[in-house]
């Protein structure tokens, strides 16, 4: 499914939408930014890509239905419109509904993935635009696995006590808990590329070292 290239892997292709994940420099420069033109030099049929001022909620927007850039997640039905998510170990989610062709993109680290925000993005698309979980497929781009991920003091007290069945000792793993969410809301078609940032020099980690660098994980209907 995934198609690898120095600068990007193609998650998803067909007819009607492309996601894949870039990269080959640093997209934090364009958060929290709309910007009317294809920053991916590879994919030129982007007319807007929409980045957000992540805040590591599960508050999810509708772009463009009274849009708030403050956000983690945004749902669109516009074509060649990207949604962009960054991170740096944080799981990246990118959603598409096959039948009423819309899409989401949703950044969940370890407080969006507590706080269910893929489930608010479904609700917000079965809301808005009537979808169907069991049309939606889930791709889960390149994040940091359990194995690297070590949690201490109050969080992993509270993980603990609230999410255990995704905890080895003081390691979460993030990408089972998503998996268990999304079964839980009737979504069956799981991609997960299986990279795991921390362990792949290709992509930044802020785990690793502290970085301020992000890649970009992307989605967009096409025209």
């Amino acid at each position: 499914m995934a198609t690898n290239r120095s600068n990007f892997i193609t998650l998803l292709e067909n007819d009607y939408v492309k996601a894949f994940v870039a990269f080959d420099k640093d997209y934090n420069i364009f958060r929290e930014n709309v910007i009317h033109h294809s920053v991916f030099e590879f994919d030129t049929n982007i007319q807007t890509c929409v980045f957000l001022n992540q805040i590591h909620s599960n508050i999810v927007s509708v772009y463009n239905d009274d849009f708030n850039i403050n956000c983690d997640g945004v749902v669109s039905a516009l074509k060649k419109t990207a949604l962009c998510i960054l991170s740096a170990d944080c799981l990246p989610l990118l959603l598409y509904d096959e039948n009423k062709k819309i899409i989401s993109a949703l950044h969940s680290g370890r407080k969006g993935c507590f706080e269910n925000i893929l489930k608010q993005a479904v609700l917000k698309m079965q809301t808005k635009f009537q979808s169907n979980p069991k049309d939606i497929t889930l791709i889960i781009s390149a994040g940091i696995c359990g194995l690297n991920y070590e949690i201490n003091g109050e969080i992993l007290d509270f993980a603990q006590k609230n999410f255990s069945n995704f905890l080895d000792k003081n390691k979460l793993d993030l990408k089972k808990m998503v998996k268990f969410q999304a079964n839980d809301l009737g979504i069956e078609k799981i991609i997960d590329i299986d990279i795991c940032t921390f362990d792949d020099e290709r992509f930044f980690s802020y785990r690793k070292n502290q970085t301020s660098k992000r890649i970009a994980s992307v989605i967009y209907l096409k025209g």
